[in-house]
């Protein structure tokens, strides 16, 4: 009885640690791969259909612009400009700003 305990918890240890190591190899996703399915005109449901959630979001409502991370710590942002009907008007690798908003006639 005792050694079956003991086989039953030594192969659950093994399980465990070889789920963990898998874990560690799973690669980080290509961002402009991930970027390629946006396009402009496609509404913001549509973006998130395809990406997701956003990691982000900025401007009045949460509704101009969006970000989302990639690589670790999320340190690698792009950002999908929306206008008023809820449709992409411009992408970039960059974080949401101001300015671009300005340049792309959202301000």
């Amino acid at each position: 009885m005792i050694k079956s305990k003991l086989f039953l918890a030594l192969a659950l240890l093994a399980v465990l640690l070889g789920l963990n190591g898998c874990a560690a190899f799973i690669p980080d996703p290509n961002p402009q791969e991930y970027m390629s399915r946006v396009k402009i005109g496609m509404t913001r449901a549509d973006v998130e259909d395809n990406l997701g959630p956003p990691d982000g979001n900025w401007g009045p409502w949460h509704s101009l612009c969006t970000e989302y991370a990639f690589g670790k710590n999320g340190v690698d942002r792009y950002a999908v400009y929306y206008n008023n009907q809820n449709r992409v008007v411009f992408t970039e690798h960059a974080g949401c700003n101001v300015t671009r908003a300005k340049q792309v006639g959202l301000r």
